[in-house]
């Protein structure tokens, strides 16, 4: 007897239920992406019968899966804001809380749309493209320059731009934070999703992050603010007056970087916002009126 769709999805979800409370939709995910069905479909052609070969492939992913592979790397596909992004692992799979970053930088432009009819947007540490991709996809009028110091992640977030329609709008510029950029250049927003995790915490990552997703990504120094004060202390110099930073940070450390910004000669409106699970996620800030004088404050910040 043929072995349908429905069956496919039973096996799945039995080979993935050790892994946890979220066998289905992992099992959903994967079987929607071979066959390139959204998940709804997946139910009303049960009766669908699989080939041999869409069988084979589905193993290889299951047990990719079984060995701890994240979902998105076994499909090569991530959703972010109703895109559809490739990824491997040479960039952090796109996370539903960075999509507030998006929304973050979207909300500004919105209210700047006069005093910035084409603004000028620089996503620092860009991997996947997620939010520079999203940025122009969104915010049509944009300029945007995403940087990495990875010449892989770049490659990643290049196919994605092309894929989204956007790659004519997003200039990809190879380097480690603002040595990709000219010391003249100026934005009128700067986006990053840094690093921000503590060598010492690597432990307390599940297996799947810790194991395969990359680390220069996840990891910065001893503390995890080592790329968050770079970004920080160098901004000022790349932003017009007003302009906006906004960093997407650790919850456990959100407000220790907040207070690097409140009172800071070079910074204004600093603010927390929380993500939907109402944790502080997102720090943006604008760039004070007068010359920049950073790194100065620091002395005081520490």
């Amino acid at each position: 007897m043929a072995s349908t769709l429905d069956d496919a999805l039973k096996s799945a979800v039995s080979r993935l239920a050790a892994r946890g409370d979220s066998a289905r939709a992992e099992a959903e995910e994967l079987l929607g992406r071979l066959l390139d069905l959204p998940r709804t479909d997946l139910y009303l052609q049960r009766t669908r019968v699989l080939s041999a070969t869409e069988w084979q492939r589905l193993d290889s992913w299951l047990r990719r899966r079984e060995r701890g592979e994240p979902v998105q790397y076994v499909t090569g596909r991530a959703a972010f804001r109703g895109l559809d992004l490739a990824v491997d692992e040479n960039v952090l799979i796109p996370r539903p809380e960075t999509e507030g970053l998006v929304e973050a930088v979207l909300a500004t432009l919105r209210e700047r749309r006069e005093a910035w009819p084409q603004p000028r947007v620089l996503d620092l540490g860009t991997g996947s493209g997620a939010l520079a991709v999203a940025i122009a996809a969104e915010w049509p009028a944009a300029a945007v320059t995403a940087t990495d110091a990875s010449e892989a992640a770049l490659a990643v977030a290049r196919a994605n731009a092309a894929a989204c329609g956007v790659a004519a709008r997003i200039q990809l510029a190879h380097g480690a934070w603002f040595d990709a950029i000219a010391a003249d250049d100026r934005f009128e927003v700067i986006v990053s999703n840094p690093p921000y995790i503590a060598e010492g915490e690597r432990g307390q990552l599940p297996a799947d992050v810790r194991e395969h997703e990359p680390a220069e990504a996840l990891f910065s120094g001893a503390s995890g603010l080592e790329a968050l004060r770079e970004i920080v202390d160098q901004a000022p110099r790349h932003l017009v007056a007003g302009g906006l930073l906004a960093l997407e940070l650790a919850e456990m450390r959100a407000a220790e970087v907040a207070t690097w910004l409140e009172g800071a000669h070079d910074w204004e409106s600093a603010r927390l916002i929380d993500d939907l699970a109402g944790r502080p996620r997102v720090l943006t800030a604008h760039r004070a009126i007068g010359p920049a004088i950073a790194p100065a404050q620091w002395g005081e910040a520490r």
